[in-house]
């Protein structure tokens, strides 16, 4: 995901609609450009969010199609049902509690990765 000068959507939900990632739902914040494999959730309704979308991810895989090459279509995601809070207040407090989860295991992640590569590095020394 990315932009340039150009965007097409901004703060929306997406998803992977083919192949091995199909049905993998993310949160953009911001501007971004997708490509055709990426499937965007607009609503007038509700304001899209982390909390959402995190919803939608853990039942979107249950609507893949698996005939060939895996898709998550446009018509079948919009097909799917998830209950969400009523109040936006409320909606919002998730959302961001989502976010600052996935902050955290991103962090986390960061520093796992730095530990095995300073002990894959202190390994190889000593050989």
């Amino acid at each position: 995901m990315g932009y340039y000068k150009d965007y097409l959507y901004e703060d929306a939900i997406t998803w992977t609609t083919d192949g091995a990632n199909a049905g993998t739902v993310n949160y953009r914040a911001g501007k971004f450009y997708c490509t055709n494999v990426c499937g965007v959730l607009l609503s007038n309704e509700v304001k899209a969010n982390q909390m959402i979308a995190e919803a939608l991810n853990s039942v979107a895989k249950g609507y893949v199609s698996y005939v060939g090459n895996p898709k998550l279509m446009n018509n079948v995601m919009a097909d799917i049902v998830i209950q969400i809070p009523t109040q936006a207040e409320e909606r919002e407090q998730l959302s961001s509690f989502f976010a600052k989860l996935d902050n955290l295991i991103t962090l986390h992640q960061r520093e796992l990765y730095k530990y095995l590569r300073y002990r894959i590095l202190k390994v190889r020394r000593k050989s």
